[in-house]
């Protein structure tokens, strides 16, 4: 069963957050890591919009927005859509917040999409 919960790598060592995860601390070296809950805000940090599908099977999804979401309360940024939002008016700093979409019942995708009024 899927908790959706937003856990992001912290470092014990120097209290840093990072993404994505892995063993060793970018930021200090250091391998005292765990899971924390995030509270999932952030702003855009960078973006670009697909105009077109090169993958069978997608076509349909375009036109979309990826963008480097600037996590709060940190310096880690997660790659990610941002839905809800006509690509047109994704702006760098927009505040935007995690969405958890189904894929299967066991399987949900954390996307973002604007944060309602703002922070």
């Amino acid at each position: 069963m899927k908790e959706k919960k937003f856990l992001i790598p912290h470092c014990n060592e120097c209290n840093e957050m990072f993404f994505y995860p892995r063993v060793v601390c970018p930021h200090c070296g250091g391998t005292n890591i765990e899971f924390q809950d995030h509270n999932g805000k952030g702003e855009i940090y960078s973006y670009s919009i697909v105009e077109k599908s090169f993958i069978q099977g997608f076509e349909k999804e375009v036109p979309y927005t990826v963008a480097l979401v600037q996590l709060e309360g940190g310096k880690a940024r997660m790659m990610t859509n941002i839905i809800e939002c006509e690509p047109e008016k994704v702006e760098i700093g927009m505040p935007v917040e995690i969405h958890f979409q189904d894929v299967t019942d066991e399987i949900a995708l954390p996307h973002f999409k604007p944060m309602k009024g703002g922070r």
